[in-house]
């Protein structure tokens, strides 16, 4: 007989339990694949997400629609309702209205029967001049709300507007003088047959070179072009002349050298300035300059080989032999692959960095010196000796990510973005070295695109991928960070960097390419000129906000190459003002609030183009830096600057011993000593942000100061000169380094008053 064996203790109670485990089970999963049914699929994420972005671009023809009736200065049928009190401020005591922008807040949708009702606050700023020409910029707030169905003008309505700010300038520093210098070339594209794969008909753009070329005295020009680049001689006053046929750089006005990015360096030593150019659709060039006023063509010579996706090019002596060695940023190839993943691509191409033997013959050493691994979308490169030992270390800008940053550690760089805390999420383009703090260390200010829309990532449905889902408030996070435009990173000690963007007031800057970090207004303290567009007229209509949605909803299409962005014939952050950001020096950060103070169109640098590149330097000998701006779909343009009576500065152009440093003693730090004991650092790193190479001679502002306790130089090769007190301002001195333990000091003659 089978006897029962009696049940143990709890036995029972767990069979119980398994029924209800299995049941949570099943409802974790059955929960799971409903979540990866509404996540997975990109279809139907883009069917949830697509209406709002149509109300989205409702509300913004709306505020375009409120933008063009403020241009008026009196009312037009199809005026949006409500406009009267806003159009009054904007015009209120102005002759004229030169732009007026707007900038929204994220707006709100409406529900049940308004649904489609958009409402939301738009800031609306305005620049005109008075009767008596004096500048005035102005902002207010007021509300925006747009009712489909009505068209951009009968559905939006204006209510509350609320005055914010006003600044007027009788005086500004700069004036255009593009008409005056004799320059003003359009430039031109080639006639290729490619497509960009991320927006069709856009170009690359070409850049600018500050050098001495025949050694008189005064810096001359070198600007990229599609087609035919230019040289322009500089006669010392400002004026400058196309000789680029007679120094052997074009066969004739049409024809010439298709050019990219630009670089000058005296690559051979002979104490005069070399020409390197990339080109996006072909092979680059050296040009040697043989002393006479004339270049010949010596790259097969040379060594170099370079991609045809080579961007800017950068020249330093990195191996602290004497001579300037070559840094080449390459990029992906934007006309036939997309970047994967967009916000931490790296299957571009990698960078070239080229060793010098002193003679302008090149051995490419990328590997040997650590850089190959990074294969980024490299658009710009910039040296400089950020940690102080005297070695130049390397900043690489890259679109669709990461930028890194190199420690010259002798014979090898290693990549220290993370650890220095200078690492930053972006679609990096350009950027600057100065000590914008005044603390005697290097800082650092990188570009990217600055969209107002960036908000978009945080409507239902967005359509990506299903591990960015998994990980949506980092995925929103990542992509808000690259685009919320540029970044100012502070030294705060030694090696390290803080990050102080927030506090900057420097942030915003359009969809910037290159900046220039200058002191522009002599007051000791270095500013920062960015020029920035994209691309088209985006004065009336501007489909940036179709840009973004588009590239992000259907960026697999892209990749497959199925699908580009089609402009229709708008803008994409087309035609924006350029940025002049004034450094506000020591009140920068207390009562002021923010560091840097933007006055582009206060000062007269109200420059509206699709700005590529920039250079800063004195080009009519004045004492003043002025600005050069090399555009795309638009002429070139240089703005000359002013110094008022109590503004003084000294110039110092260097001249490195043969064996010892190169000729132009780029990568020099500066060190000028005032007589309260402040300091102030310059280094002659002649890179300047995108595609361009900026002038070697050291600019020092110095305020209301008429001498200096102390000025010392550290050439490359390490040596140290101090030159003392230095009584006399307002002048050029060069600096003739020599072995003697006393330096030979000599002082030009263009001394200005």
């Amino acid at each position: 007989m089978n006897r029962l064996k009696p049940a143990r203790p709890g036995t029972r109670a767990r069979r119980g339990k398994r029924p209800l485990l299995r049941g949570v089970l099943l409802l974790l999963l059955a929960g799971a694949g409903a979540w990866v049914y509404e996540n997975a699929s990109l279809p139907r994420l883009r069917r949830e997400f697509l209406p709002w972005m149509e109300r989205l671009g409702q509300w913004r023809d709306g505020s375009e629609a409120v933008q063009r009736a403020l241009k008026r200065a009196r009312p037009a049928p199809g005026d949006p309702a409500g406009i009267a009190p806003l159009r009054a401020w904007a015009w209120m005591g102005l002759d004229r209205i030169a732009f007026v922008t707007f900038e929204v807040r994220k707006p709100s949708i409406g529900g049940g029967k308004t649904k489609d009702v958009v409402a939301g606050s738009v800031v609306f700023t305005v620049g005109g001049f008075r009767v008596d020409g004096t500048r005035v910029e102005r902002s207010a707030r007021a509300i925006v709300t747009v009712r489909p169905g009505a068209g951009p003008a009968r559905g939006t309505e204006v209510s509350a507007p609320s005055a914010m700010s006003e600044r007027s300038e009788a005086a500004p520093r700069f004036h255009d003088g593009t008409r005056e210098a004799g320059i003003g070339a359009l430039r031109r594209d080639p006639p290729f047959r490619v497509t960009n794969r991320l927006i069709a008909d856009i170009w690359p753009g070409s850049g600018v070179a500050v050098l001495d070329f025949d050694q008189d005295g005064a810096e001359d020009l070198f600007v990229g072009d599609g087609v035919r680049s230019i040289l322009y001689r500089n006669d010392g006053h400002g004026h400058f002349t196309d000789v680029t046929v007679a120094a052997g750089l074009a066969r004739s006005a049409d024809e010439g050298i298709a050019a990219t990015g630009v670089a000058a360096g005296d690559v051979d030593g002979d104490g005069f300035p070399d020409l390197f150019v990339t080109d996006a659709f072909g092979a680059p060039h050296l040009f040697r300059n043989r002393r006479d006023g004339t270049f010949e063509d010596v790259t097969a010579a040379s060594g170099i080989r370079v991609p045809k996706n080579a961007r800017s090019a950068a020249f330093a002596d990195v191996d602290g032999d004497g001579d300037l060695d070559l840094f080449v940023a390459v990029t992906g190839d934007y006309y036939n692959q997309m970047p994967d993943p967009p916000f931490d691509a790296n299957d571009g191409r990698a960078n070239l960095l080229l060793i010098n033997d002193g003679h302008g013959r090149f051995t490419e050493a990328t590997k040997a010196w650590g850089l190959e691994k990074a294969t980024r979308w490299s658009l710009s490169s910039l040296f400089a000796d950020f940690d102080g030992d005297g070695r130049p270390d390397l900043l690489v800008t890259n679109d669709f990510g990461l930028k890194n940053l190199y420690r010259n550690e002798g014979r090898r760089f290693e990549d220290v973005t993370d650890r220095s805390g200078a690492q930053v999420r972006a679609y990096g383009m350009s950027a600057a070295w100065a000590d914008f703090d005044g603390d005697g260390r290097l800082d650092l200010y990188t570009t990217g695109c600055d969209t107002q829309w960036y908000f978009l990532h945080e409507y239902p449905g967005l359509p990506i991928p299903l591990a960015g889902r998994l990980f949506l408030p980092v995925a929103i996070e990542w992509m808000e960070e690259m685009t919320r435009g540029n970044t100012l990173l502070l030294q705060s000690q030694p090696g390290k960097f803080t990050n102080a963007t927030d506090h900057s007031g420097a942030r915003r800057a359009g969809w910037n390419w290159s900046v220039a970090a200058a002191d522009l207004d002599n007051d000791s303290w270095p500013d920062l000129y960015a020029t920035n567009g994209m691309w088209g007229d985006g004065r009336d209509h501007d489909r940036e906000l179709e840009f973004w949605w588009e590239t992000l909803a259907y960026w697999d299409d892209y990749i497959d190459g199925k699908k580009t962005f089609d402009r229709q014939g708008a803008g994409i952050a087309g035609t924006e003002r350029d940025r002049y950001f004034h450094n506000r020096g020591p009140a920068g950060t207390a009562a002021a609030g923010t560091r840097f103070e933007e006055r582009g169109f206060l000062d007269g640098l109200d420059l509206e183009t699709n700005g590529r590149a920039v250079v800063a330097f004195d080009a009519n000998g004045d004492g003043a830096l002025d600005v050069y701006v090399r555009s795309i779909g638009a002429p070139e343009a240089i703005f000359f600057g002013s110094r008022k009576p109590a503004e003084h500065f000294l110039r110092v152009r260097l001249r490195g011993a043969r064996g010892f440093d190169n000729a132009d003693g780029v990568g020099a730090r500066l060190t000028a000593t005032f007589s309260d004991g402040r300091r102030t650092i310059v280094e002659t790193g002649n890179a300047s942000g995108y595609l361009a190479t900026g002038s070697p001679i050291a600019h020092l502002g110095l305020g209301p100061a008429t001498r200096l306790r102390d000025l010392s130089i550290r050439w490359p090769s390490g040596r140290v000169q101090s030159l003392g007190p230095i009584d006399a301002v307002d002048r050029v001195l060069e600096v003739a380094e020599s072995p003697a333990p006393k330096p030979a000091v000599q002082v030009s003659a263009r001394s200005l008053p």
